[in-house]
């Protein structure tokens, strides 16, 4: 091994990079690296290192010559402070230890050094150990030194989770605050920092910390900061650093106390304006008999309780009532009733302890006294155990009706019942029964009892209430017919038990009361309700009946959407089909959607052929007619009725009717001739009669074709003639022809007008 130095403005080691002027820097050469041993700051005017020679640096001081003096001076390194004069073996055990330190060789620095015995060698090595944290190493070194509270300190510290912290608690038994703060502030252990600057009684640099650093101890800082300025007699001062640490309410009065300034005291709490300090000073004042300055710090802190106990303890009644009722301060008002009730003034007892809002005791008094036109009121403002027993004390006293009040708003309800039952009090036992009504956990006894009594008084629909709770649904859908009681939504939903409760009823009870419940709605009229229960109970095919009689479409379209039930479909599109469906496009898709799903076809091809009729007697529109024709057809072919051949021949005849026509129009300006062919075909055809059922056109849309074409050819001759023809058919021509075109025909032919206007059918 051997020893080297270097020389450096600071750069190498992050502890004296902010250094100015010389460091020097000492080194271990091992086999196969080159280790730094530590450095050492020279002081301020030296130019350079000239040698080394262990513990002594050599350096250079040029102008020590111009002033006479040697140029060469010594400087310990920090390693062998104090030790200048130790002897070589144990100078080269210091250099070993150090070097087997820096290599981490514990046992072979352990044995350097074990024969060692001189404490100050064994407190140097401490301080290499604490530059180096090697802290197994110091609690050896402290041992050796016979450092008791070091080496403790080693133990304690083992607590801290930071190396640093722990290091830097073993440097300050060691003297070393420096490296100690340095290491504190390394791991941001401000606390600790705070309270090493507190025992060094560096307070401002202690505040400094904990006000930017340690909040949490901030106070705790500023009251020990207290402590210290009260010891060293700081009165002021110490005033200030309790008022910093929130204390002041108790440290400065106790201060200021135990130092006998009253006056000052007195002073300061006058100034302070802090109510919790006045009441401590208006406490004391009060202690030593000085009753004007106690109440004007009362009055002063609003401490309404001490103001009426002074007055009362002074006989000041009426002032002590005064500030009672000016304030309404519920403690203070408790106070003064209970000193009135030590007075026996009952009457006022009792009015102020309402005031506190204490109506127990009030009651109490006033039952104790025989104020009942008091007690009532304050018996229904007490905890019920009061309202209980002034019931019971009114009952006894004869007045049931006030024990029924109050057994009532105490929850002992059935009491309350038995009571209306003994003394026949009816009207409180019909608000009593509204009550209970509404409980659910009501005893189901107690509900046929009153059920009962409303029966007896022909309340019929309250007791139908109270067995629907006792859930005595048979009774109760038996006395909704026989008495005419309206079902309602709630009534109904609480005879609908939920389905799967454990404990509750079979589903095949459940059903069979749903199914009760739903006539019974059906029977009333309440057709919507009666299709909810009827859907609840599994019957979706009574469901659609009620809802069918309510006549409500948006919800009958609905429901037919969601049930996928043929049936269901069926009766919905047959209830369509009796609206006017024909003026409403989503009425009629429903129609045919509903059919279709029910696969319905015979219905489905009747509901074309209706359509195609209506287009035919109400608009005339016969290619409409005809698509729906063709229509009926094609779902009539799908079907498997006994009489679907002959059904199947008929709508043929009706369609090649119905085509011819549609062509004859058609023709009317291109070939005129073909359309009086086809028309004349028409007319002569032996299908076509008066009722036209089969042929599916009206005779006089054919006719109006021809005399309206014959009319505007001039041919009034053939146009007549067609008239006389439509009269003598029993057609009314009103309907088919214009009325100013038929008077012109008939002028022209020498005929009165409205001669011809016979005929006793339609067509």
């Amino acid at each position: 091994e051997g020893a080297g130095v270097g020389v450096g403005g600071g750069s190498l080691l992050g502890k004296d990079a902010n250094t100015p002027g010389l460091v020097v820097y000492t080194l271990f050469s091992a086999p196969d690296k080159i280790l730094l041993q530590e450095s050492h700051p020279v002081p301020a005017g030296f130019e350079s290192l000239l040698g080394l020679s262990v513990p002594s640096l050599y350096v250079c001081k040029k102008a020590a010559a111009a002033e006479g003096a040697g140029v060469c001076f010594s400087i310990t390194m920090r390693d062998f402070l104090g030790m200048e004069d130790v002897d070589p073996g144990t100078k080269g055990a210091l250099l070993s230890f150090n070097f087997h330190l820096a290599t981490n060789d514990m046992d072979e620095a352990f044995k350097a050094v074990k024969m060692i015995k001189n404490p100050q060698v064994w407190e140097n090595m401490a301080h290499m150990c604490i530059k180096s944290k090697r802290l197994d190493v110091a609690e050896m070194c402290l041992g050796n030194m016979g450092h008791v509270r070091g080496a403790r300190a080693v133990r304690d510290a083992s607590e801290e989770p930071e190396l640093d912290a722990r290091v830097a608690t073993v440097a300050v038994h060691l003297g070393l605050t420096e490296e100690a703060e340095q290491l504190y502030v390394h791991c941001e252990r401000y606390d600790l920092l705070n309270r090493l600057y507190q025992a060094m009684g560096r307070w401002d640099e202690a505040i400094a910390v904990a006000s930017k650093h340690d909040r949490i101890h901030l106070k705790t800082t500023h009251y020990n900061h207290a402590k210290h300025l009260e010891s060293v007699g700081d009165v002021k001062a110490a005033i200030r650093a309790y008022e910093e640490s929130g204390n002041r309410a108790t440290e400065v009065p106790r201060l200021l106390f135990e130092r006998g300034q009253l006056d000052d005291l007195e002073q300061y709490v006058v100034r302070a304006s802090d109510p919790k300090l006045t009441k401590w000073w208006a406490r004391y004042c009060e202690s030593v008999g000085e009753f004007d300055k106690a109440l004007r710090a009362y009055q002063a802190a609003n401490d309404c309780l001490s103001l009426v106990r002074v007055y009362c303890a002074q006989g000041d009644f009426q002032v002590a009532a005064e500030i009672v009722e000016d304030s309404n301060d519920p403690a203070a008002a408790f106070h003064l009733a209970r000193t009135f009730e030590a007075q026996d003034a009952t009457a006022e007892a009792v009015r102020f302890f309402a005031v506190a809002g204490r109506h127990g005791h009030a009651a109490r008094l006033a039952r104790n006294t025989g104020m009942d036109a008091e007690l009532m009121n304050l018996a229904l403002q007490s905890p019920p155990e009061m309202m209980l027993d002034s019931a019971q004390y009114f009952q006894e006293r004869g007045q049931p009706e006030k024990a029924v009040t109050l057994y009532h708003k105490a929850g002992n309800v059935k009491r309350a019942m038995e009571l209306c039952f003994t003394a026949q009090l009816f009207e409180p036992l019909a608000t009593l029964v509204e009550s209970i009504g509404s409980d659910s956990n009501a005893d189901p006894e107690l509900l046929a009892k009153c059920a009962k009594y409303f029966m007896d008084h022909q309340q019929y629909a309250k007791s139908v209430d109270l067995f629907i709770k006792g859930k005595q649904y048979d009774h109760a859908l038996q006395m909704t017919l026989d008495h005419d009681v309206q079902i309602t939504e709630d009534m109904a939903e609480a005879m609908t038990p939920p389905k799967g409760e454990e404990g509750g009823m079979t589903d095949e009870a459940r059903k069979e009361l749903l199914l009760k419940v739903a006539k019974v709605c059906k029977q009333q009229g309440s057709y919507h309700l009666a299709c909810k229960k009827y859907t609840q109970a599994g019957d979706k095919v009574r469901a659609m009946k009620s809802l069918l009689k309510s006549g409500d479409t948006e919800k009958i379209i609905f429901f037919a959407g969601v049930s996928r039930n043929r049936d269901i479909y069926v009766m919905s599109a047959n209830y369509l089909q009796t609206l006017d469906w024909h003026n409403d496009a989503e009425i009629m898709k429903s129609i045919i959607n509903f059919y279709t799903k029910a696969r319905a076809v015979e219905s489905l091809a009747g509901f074309y052929e209706s359509c195609a009729q209506i287009e035919i007697d109400e608009y005339r529109d016969y290619e409409k007619a005809l698509g729906a024709l063709r229509e009926s057809l094609k779902h009539l072919q799908k079907g498997r009725m006994e009489d679907k051949e002959e059904r199947t021949d008929s709508l043929n005849v009706r369609i090649d009717m119905v085509e011819r026509f549609v062509q004859a129009r058609k023709l009317i300006k291109d070939d005129p001739g073909e359309m009086v062919r086809i028309c004349s075909g028409i007319l002569a055809d032996p299908n076509v009669d008066a009722n036209e059922q089969e042929s599916s056109i009206r005779v006089g849309d054919v006719f109006a074709l021809l005399i309206e074409y014959w009319y505007a050819q001039g041919n009034l001759q053939q146009a007549y003639q067609l008239i006389e023809q439509m009269g003598d058919r029993g057609i009314v021509i009103a309907p088919y022809l214009d009325g100013e075109m038929v008077d012109t025909i008939y002028r022209e032919m020498g005929i009165e007008t409205g001669a011809p206007q016979r005929g006793g059918g339609g067509g």
